[in-house]
């Protein structure tokens, strides 16, 4: 009968993996659920059980049955089998944390570590860095997460790359950093370097003198270049210097790389103009010499040249970087960001806003100012309004550090109003002198102090820039304002005002 009664199981069990096998999942499900309790094939029934559920749809019912399975018989020899599924399912599911979990349970129990990485390059590659990084925070021990992780910010624009990150985790897993650079820049020391300057210095004779005054900015950066060349002569790190004038045309610059030794020079610095640049940006990548752009902040210009570098940080490593100072310094969450509607300015506010929404700020109000709505927004922010107190309030709230109670005499048309209208009740006192009856009051804000940690004002507007700063000072509060490093130019702001309120730029 035993015999008998396994036989039969057996039957059952070959004739649900077909119905599986078929895509008859819920019969398939049916006849494996039947055999739950057989003592020869109850485990394995419930492993197919799970996955019928699973390709009908039901990853709950899956995972669940999978995880009992697992919880209740866990030396079961099919035990990699259900592990595998778990990770598969939860990759698949977008449950990265169970994915996650169960990938290294599963590659430590068929004693194999590139089976989690594979989960993990094919699941989580797509993943943003920022995404990445939180993963990396939650499973600080997965090495193979950290080298994905490390691999996304290297790939980055040099511009926009997080070094600190980087650098953490190369101290933190003794990584080779050269295996996940996208190109081989070698190391070369020298003794002196030879830097070529490509100028539009356009420069022919002593005798123009009007166009040598027009080009005053080329010629006070080369002369800055000298000095700083001579600095570094002193410290005995001496660098040898090329001018060459590109004249703001291709045909002036390509003639430039043709000159004997110029392929010889170990960096250019320059240059200005988009035709010139072109040509300068196809060269180093073909020789593999590195450029510096001294002026610009746009990203764009250096596009994927691997050896073309700004000077000065880029519009988003500045909206980065403010990002994280405004994240470490306020404690508030909630803040308001103004902007003007420009390439520059609304680039910035996008990539600030999307950078503290990440770290756990809200912005309440994301708002473009121009010269139709700043005075009305900057308005909304000051507006006040009277709240009537009596004597007793009054004497209270003076004692209150930071409240301020004001009276003043109290007006015939509102007098009048309060008979005709008892809706209209203000609570009349007398003055000291109990000549004359006055009201006491205050004038809170509408937005109320302290409401907003702090305020972002992407502009470059002298006008906006000195309202934004009118405004927040006039609110007596904590609120914090970030702004342009332009601002210092501006004539009618004064840094006494500026450090006061602790303005960030």
């Amino acid at each position: 009968m035993v015999a008998a009664y396994g036989q039969s199981d057996q039957a059952e069990f070959l004739e649900a993996k077909r119905l599986l096998s078929e895509g008859k999942y819920s019969s398939a499900k049916a006849s494996f659920g039947a055999l739950s309790q057989s003592e020869a094939f109850g485990k394995y029934a419930q492993f197919y059980y799970a996955i019928s559920a699973y390709k009908q749809g039901d990853t709950k019912q899956a995972t669940d049955a999978w995880k009992q399975l697992i919880s209740q018989t866990p030396d079961w020899p099919q035990r990699s089998e259900v592990l595998y599924w778990l990770a598969y399912s939860g990759f698949e599911s977008g449950e990265y944390d169970q994915g996650l979990n169960y990938a290294s349970q599963y590659a430590k129990s068929i004693d194999d570590e590139d089976a989690e990485s594979l989960f993990i390059q094919s699941y989580l590659s797509e993943l943003s860095p920022a995404d990445l990084n939180l993963l990396v925070e939650s499973y600080p021990e997965n090495k193979v997460l950290a080298s994905l992780l490390l691999e996304k910010l290297n790939a980055e624009p040099y511009q926009e790359r997080n070094f600190l990150r980087v650098n953490q985790l190369v101290d933190k897993w003794n990584f080779d950093i050269s295996k996940f650079e996208s190109v081989d820049l070698p190391l070369i020391r020298k003794d002196t370097y030879d830097i070529a300057i490509l100028l539009p210095f356009l420069f022919e004779s002593l005798n123009n003198t009007n166009l040598i005054s027009q080009n005053r900015l080329v010629m006070d950066m080369y002369q800055g270049m000298i000095m700083a060349a001579e600095d570094l002569a002193a410290i005995e790190r001496p660098v040898n210097l090329f001018p060459y004038d590109t004249k703001k045309t291709k045909e002036a610059t390509d003639a430039i790389t043709k000159k004997p030794g110029f392929k010889d020079q170990d960096l250019i610095v320059g240059p200005l103009y988009g035709g010139p640049r072109e040509v300068i940006d196809t060269y180093s990548k073909e020789q593999g010499i590195n450029t510096i752009n001294p002026i610009s902040n746009n990203a764009e210009i250096i596009n994927e040249n691997p050896y073309a570098f700004l000077l000065k940080p880029s519009f988003r490593t500045m909206a980065i970087k403010t990002a994280e100072l405004a994240l470490s310094e306020n404690t508030n969450p909630y803040a308001m960001i103004f902007y003007e509607q420009n390439e520059r300015d609304s680039t910035f506010a996008a990539i600030y806003k999307e950078r503290i929404e990440q770290g756990g700020m809200e912005v309440v109000l994301y708002q473009a100012i121009n010269k139709d709505n700043a005075k009305a927004l900057l308005d909304t922010l000051a507006a006040t309004y009277y709240s009537y107190l009596t004597e007793e309030e009054a004497d209270s709230i003076s004692m209150i550090p930071g409240r301020f109670v004001k009276d003043r005499r109290i007006r015939n048309d509102e007098l009048k109003r309060m008979e005709k209208d008892t809706s209209f009740v203000l609570p009349i006192s007398m003055d000291e002198d109990e000549e004359f009856k006055i009201v006491y009051y205050e004038e809170p804000f509408y937005m109320t102090q302290d409401s907003i940690g702090h305020i972002l004002a992407a502009t470059r507007s002298n006008l906006y820039a000195n309202n934004m700063i009118s405004t927040v000072e006039s609110r007596r509060d904590s609120t914090k304002l970030y702004g342009y490093g332009d601002w210092l130019e501006f004539t009618m702001l004064s840094f006494s005002q500026l450090d006061r309120l602790g303005v960030a730029l």
